[in-house]
Parts: C-alpha cells; structure tokens; sequence
C-alpha cells in the first residue's frame, strides 16, 4: 500500500540521512528521474537563494528547524565559485562562511565515494570583521565530476550534475523567536 504524504500521521517529519539525500533526491533531479517527496524540497534559484536572508527563504510552522532546497546553479555568479568560498547574500545582509575542513566525504553502500557536503553558517554583517555569527547553519551536498553513472544518460548527467546542489538549512536550536 502506497501512503501520500497528505496521509501520513501526525508527527510525521522529512528526516533523510545524507546518504538518502544524494542517492534518492539530489541523484534522481540530475538525472531526470522522479523525485520521491519532491513537495518536500524545494527548487530555487542561486541567484534568489542567496540574495534573501534565510529566514526570509522558509516558512515557520509546527516549530519547524529545518528545510531542503535544490538550487539550481546555472550560470550564476554563484555556479562558479569553489566550494570552499564564501556565498555573500544580498546586498551586504550578510555571508554563507564554510567551516574550515568542513568538506566531507559521501559513499555508498560498498564504500565508493560520490558526493561530499559542506557546512556552512549564516553571519550577518557586511564585512567578516564586522560580522556576527547567527544561529542558522546550512549543509550543501553536490555530486562529483567522477561518479558513476547510467550509460544511456551519461551526457545528460555530465551536464547537469554541476547545475544542482541539495541544501539542508537548520534554524539552530538557540533561536528564541521569529
């Protein structure tokens, strides 16, 4: 028996592992495949992701601290920086700052790597010097240019599995209001 999500009980929360979160959403987008509880992530543009302040990208319901999105990097200023750079947001509002060696490995079940995140946390400010560090805290999965991949799709995945990245954003748990 297959249960909608519009079906699932009281309490239900979206709470995929890493692993599940490459394998199962960010692999299946790149390679045009359906995306189970694709109502659960949703899609948005670099360029408009990171020109809004994260708490003006979420909505806040049943005490909610976490979300995911696609974004879809294009040919957007932000597609070509490293993973290692600092995503600044807006007009100065603030910066997406990566912790350092915070780039980890994903494998698969038999130990292959394929994917890595990085974490990042949302500073305010218009300067690192001048910055002050806030509670919301992101991880960004994306897939590698060497992972391996259905022959009958091959050219479409090598070109899309640059545009996409799964993100996990987290209000962390010392926020005290809206």
């Amino acid at each position: 028996m297959i249960i909608g999500l519009n079906q699932l009980p009281v309490g239900f929360r979206f709470m995929p592992t890493d692993e599940e979160l490459v394998t199962h959403y960010l692999m299946n987008k790149v390679l045009y495949r359906p995306v189970p509880a694709a109502e659960e992530i949703r899609e948005i543009d670099a360029a408009r992701f990171y020109s809004n302040h994260p708490k003006n990208l979420v909505t806040f319901s049943c005490g909610e601290r976490e979300w995911f999105f696609f974004i879809h990097q294009g040919e957007s200023s932000h597609a070509s920086q490293t993973r290692s750079s600092i995503r600044v947001v807006g007009n100065g509002l603030g910066f997406w700052k990566p912790k350092y060696g915070s780039e980890t490995p994903i494998c698969d079940e038999d130990g292959h790597f394929f994917a890595s995140k990085i974490s990042l946390t949302y500073f305010s400010g218009r300067s690192a010097s001048h910055a002050k560090r806030t509670h919301w805290k992101m991880v960004e999965y994306y897939l590698h240019e060497h992972d391996h991949v259905e022959s009958n799709t091959e050219e479409k995945y090598q070109v899309r599995r640059r545009e996409w990245v799964l993100s996990r954003m987290i209000r962390g748990t010392d926020y005290t209001g809206f």
